[in-house]
């Protein structure tokens, strides 16, 4: 079976795009199709359904979830250059509701998202009812969780990008608290305008930027005062600009690095 795709990066954080397969077993697909070492190698696998327009979204590891930031945006930008759905504003449906997407320029290519509302619900973030999560001490530090369009757990820290923040990560995303495991983001404040951002997403790892985790950590950080309601977030390749409003706005590139048929 030859299967065409396609594949992009938002900021570093890569992903296979395909047209949506009938019948077939996607989790085991995704594994091997996102392999570093034996398949194309990817973040995560987006397929592309029509009449709706639906994302569905796969971790790099088989596992299914709700959305990504980065994705959406190269989702956009697959849609666009595959003559999918070229309109300056494109509704997309996904599993953490519709989100609205705002095309900017193509040239590079730029769009914003309309990423919705943040949500508190223990439901949504796979806790037990009882627990607080927004403000908890988890592994030893402070953590504030969320669901911004999937789960996520924020942490600050001096240094964003310091390795010791990867075995962090890895124990948080995994401790019982969080039925489903969650992402983690550390975040360095720079000052009121400016974030840096490491993100540890589960049934993947440290990626080199997450779309919905950058909303999140601006979301917390805006909510204790220490950053204003526009933050431009710093991630290891580039930034993203996160508006917190009515809802939240995230603005970023998408840029196509390939196509090919992967044999399966």
């Amino acid at each position: 079976m030859r299967i065409k795709f396609s594949k992009y990066h938002g900021l570093g954080n890569d992903f296979i795009l395909t047209r949506y397969i009938e019948g077939i077993d996607i989790p085991t697909l995704v594994q091997a199709c996102c392999s570093r070492h034996t398949g194309i190698g990817a973040d995560g696998m987006i397929f592309v359904k029509e009449d709706p327009l639906e994302m569905v979204y796969y971790n790099q590891n088989g596992s299914r979830a709700p959305m990504c930031g980065n994705g959406i945006r190269c989702f956009a930008a697959y849609c666009f250059d595959e003559g999918i759905n070229t309109d300056e504003v494109v509704p997309v449906q996904t599993l953490a509701g519709e989100k609205i997407v705002h095309l900017i320029s193509t040239s590079p290519f730029e769009v914003c998202v309309d990423m919705e509302q943040p949500l508190y619900d223990n439901h949504l973030i796979d806790v037990d009812e009882h627990e607080n999560v927004w403000k908890r001490e988890v592994c030893g530090v402070d953590t504030y969780s969320l669901f911004m369009a999937t789960t996520h757990t924020v942490v600050f820290v001096d240094d964003a990008f310091s390795e010791k923040n990867v075995e962090l990560g890895r124990r948080i995303c995994h401790d019982p608290l969080f039925k489903k495991q969650t992402n983690v983001n550390f975040i360095q404040v720079i000052d009121d305008t400016h974030i840096t951002v490491m993100t540890y997403e589960r049934g993947c790892g440290i990626t080199l930027a997450c779309g919905t985790g950058a909303c999140a950590s601006v979301v917390v950080a805006n909510k204790l005062g220490f950053v204003q309601s526009e933050c431009e977030v710093q991630l290891k390749l580039g930034s993203l600009k996160i508006e917190v409003k009515d809802h939240v706005y995230m603005t970023g590139p998408a840029k196509k690095i390939c196509e090919g048929e992967f044999v399966c």
